[in-house]
């Protein structure tokens, strides 16, 4: 891992609170298993997923992106460690393991790469 840079991991409890969250605002646009939405949300597994975001970026691109045009009529209306955790949620149902977890700060984030 070049830079220090380590995988991504999340707590297996952020994933869990974060399904809650996007099942109640997200999965009307991206799905209810993150498989593209009848009202145009792109899907957000697989690899329409990996060519996104799992290209090795740090997981902090990825936390700017959600927190900052997520959801599209109120981007930002969440708080920063409700955002980290629908991010854990989206990892793990895209095959990433959990451990530690998924840090809210932004320079902790730049050090975590999202890869295959």
């Amino acid at each position: 891992q070049a830079g220090g840079d380590k995988p991504v991991t999340f707590a297996d409890n952020q994933a869990t609170r974060g399904g809650k969250i996007f099942n109640e605002i997200c999965a009307d646009c991206h799905g209810d298993h993150l498989q593209g939405g009848l009202i145009g949300g792109p899907p957000l597994r697989g690899s329409a997923f990996d060519k996104k975001f799992a290209n090795g970026a740090p997981v902090s691109a990825l936390f700017g992106f959600v927190s900052g045009m997520m959801p599209p009529d109120a981007p930002g209306q969440l708080s920063p460690p409700e955002y980290v955790d629908i991010i854990a949620f989206i990892l793990r149902e895209n095959g990433f393991q959990s451990g530690a977890p998924l840090p809210v700060n932004s320079d902790a984030q730049d050090k975590l790469i999202v890869e295959r």
